[in-house]
């Protein structure tokens, strides 16, 4: 019997752990970190401006193909839901420079808020981004509702935009 009893022990406390991180990981909600910073026209902002709005983080890079790629759709995502109330930040990370930001917000026409993470300041609150793109959907309460590495799948963030109780136009 002593030999049954020490797998069946083992079996319980792992049970236990299990159920222990999954109860915590559900329970654990991750909240935007309150941040500020300046837009590449040097315009001060802070999350707390856009409180009560969805808000969309990119975290990209001028020679990063994938962040091309999806430019026009975030494009079409900002003109349809940006009246709506959909904040877009773009994110440049440290390695590119204000000119080359620039030069892509104008080749690419990028409407939303455009910045330089040149102290990696916003990737480090936002979890130490290294990878792009990477996207952060905040609910308008504040909660991250969903973190995306790569190329989004832009039917997806629409429903979830949806569900924030957008329409698009």
């Amino acid at each position: 019997m002593t030999s049954l009893k020490k797998p069946l022990l083992f079996a319980l406390i792992l049970s236990g752990l299990l159920f222990a991180v999954i109860w915590m990981k559900s329970n654990n909600t991750h909240t935007a970190p309150d941040i500020t910073f300046a837009d590449i026209d040097g315009q001060q902002h802070s999350l707390r401006q856009y409180a009560n709005q969805p808000v969309l983080m990119i975290f990209w890079a001028t020679d990063c193909p994938g962040c091309v790629q999806e430019m026009s759709e975030l494009n079409a995502l900002y003109q349809d839901y940006a009246d709506k109330g959909l904040a877009m930040i773009g994110v440049a990370m440290s390695h590119d420079s204000p000119e080359h930001i620039d030069a892509m917000r104008q080749q690419r026409q990028l409407p939303y808020t455009l910045t330089w993470d040149q102290n990696d300041d916003i990737a480090t609150a936002f979890n130490r981004v290294r990878v792009t793109p990477t996207h952060f959907l905040i609910a308008p309460n504040g909660e991250i509702v969903m973190r995306k590495i790569g190329t989004l799948n832009f039917e997806q963030l629409r429903e979830k935009i949806d569900n924030m109780l957008l329409t698009p136009a």
